[in-house]
């Protein structure tokens, strides 16, 4: 499942509103509260309700005003509090020191400490961003039960929880979280967390193929969205939007809702989220020939990340680096960055790692290494059949050509027929047929 975008506050206008509030009764001016990478021009603009600010920028201001960061993101204060120190680490989690941080939590482990289900989830998070998948998914499921499994506690632990199990390949664990948590906002009448969740969960339905499920999702979330008013959950909606015309290979349909997205996210201050919706738009450009315009495209999103980039989002841009320069047919150019996507791969979700590795066999047969681009492609289709069968098929073309070309005719039927077998075939999840 690609990083998708968080919905971190209610409206900007009520942030806004809210921020004024606190600045007033702390008796700062604008000038004031203002702080390296926050102008007073920046403040005025946000308590006027013209930007979206960044969860870290929310925190930041909260800290400096004496309020909590849900609060200012929400205006629903936690409801516990949690021990000074806890929210200190918070702070460090979201400024990146992840040591301090993680000082911090460690100091709350011990059970019947009432913060533990908090510190749990803290490290879980922290593990999350060192790319420690199932360390990460094991922290956090400690903290869903030591929560009684309550998801609306901490929304952002359940977030990365779904995404944990999507990047892992348990994808059935991460609908099921997702679909429980989109029930529990819903009962609770909680608009801001039930578009969290939908959302989620229509990109993890659009993961395996159940494009049907993550319309009915998708419904919900542009009837939310209408209510809520706020720029970037619109952008999430043209987000999931963008990527389920991208899966159904409507490529035109893609990239006039990833640049909808984009439109709206170049005026927000989160640069990763841009990144990523450029590199989506590439896809759709790349499914499109538009070969030269998607390089542009991957090369501006790179930019974004800057030294932010971490080895899943290194691999996503290089494989279709390697797509795009194989369009162009510059094969030298396609072959460094399969190296790229090679040094990578361990990061990628399965169903992902299995695409790449057919675009490498692509790669590597054009280079005339015909053994290397064989064993990738059946390294591709065996990912492919478990964990991204619509691609499958596609998959077990490439390698019946390479073995056909080899004079293997009875084996390349066999692939073929395989191939054609598991593309058509989906288990059944929650009660109905995946559609492929």
């Amino acid at each position: 499942m690609p990083r998708s975008l968080t919905t971190h506050i209610d409206s900007p206008r009520e942030v806004g509103l809210r921020l004024k509030a606190a600045r007033e009764r702390a008796g700062l001016s604008q000038r004031q509260l203002a702080f390296p990478g926050c102008t007073a021009a920046y403040i005025s603009r946000l308590e006027a309700g013209a930007r979206v600010p960044s969860l870290q920028m929310v925190n930041q201001l909260a800290v400096r005003l004496d309020v909590t960061g849900q609060w200012l993101a929400t205006g629903v204060d936690p409801t516990t509090v949690e021990p000074t120190e806890l929210l200190e680490a918070e702070v460090a989690l979201r400024l990146g020191e992840y040591d301090e941080a993680e000082r911090h939590y460690r100091a709350h482990l011990t059970p019947g400490d009432p913060a533990r289900a908090a510190a749990l989830a803290g490290l879980g998070q922290i593990a999350f961003r060192a790319e420690r998948i199932e360390e990460a998914i094991d922290l956090l499921q400690q903290a869903l039960d030591a929560r009684n499994g309550r998801t609306l506690t901490d929304p952002g632990a359940i977030d990365t929880l779904g995404r944990a199990y999507a990047i892992s390949g348990a994808m059935e664990s991460s609908v099921a979280l997702l679909e429980r948590a989109v029930a529990e906002a819903r009962e609770a009448q909680a608009s801001v967390e039930e578009l969290r969740f939908s959302v989620l969960l229509a990109n993890a339905l659009i993961d395996i193929g159940a494009f049907g499920r993550a319309e009915t999702a998708l419904a919900s979330v542009i009837r939310i969205a209408e209510g809520i008013g706020d720029p970037v959950t619109t952008a999430r909606v043209f987000w999931s939007q963008s990527r389920l015309h991208t899966m159904r290979r409507e490529p035109e349909l893609a990239g006039r809702y990833a640049r909808r997205a984009l439109e709206i996210l170049e005026r927000t201050e989160n640069d990763s989220y841009v990144g990523m919706a450029y590199h989506l738009l590439a896809y759709s450009e790349i499914e499109a020939g538009e070969f030269g315009d998607a390089l542009g495209l991957l090369a501006r999103g790179r930019e974004l990340f800057g030294p932010e980039l971490g080895q899943r989002d290194e691999a996503r841009f290089s494989i279709e680096e390697a797509r795009a320069y194989m369009g162009l047919g510059r094969h030298n150019d396609a072959a460094v960055a399969a190296r790229r996507v090679l040094a990578a791969s361990d990061a990628m979700q399965p169903a992902d790692r299995g695409r790449a590795f057919v675009t490498l066999g692509d790669v590597f047969l054009a280079a005339g290494e015909s053994q290397r681009a064989r064993s990738l492609f059946e390294q591709g289709l065996g990912l492919l059949l478990q964990h991204g069968r619509r691609h499958a098929l596609e998959a077990g073309r490439r390698l019946a050509d390479l073995l056909e070309s080899e004079g293997e005719t009875d084996a390349a039927l066999q692939v073929l027929k395989r191939a054609s077998e598991g593309a058509s075939f989906a288990p059944a999840t929650a009660g109905e047929r995946v559609q492929i």
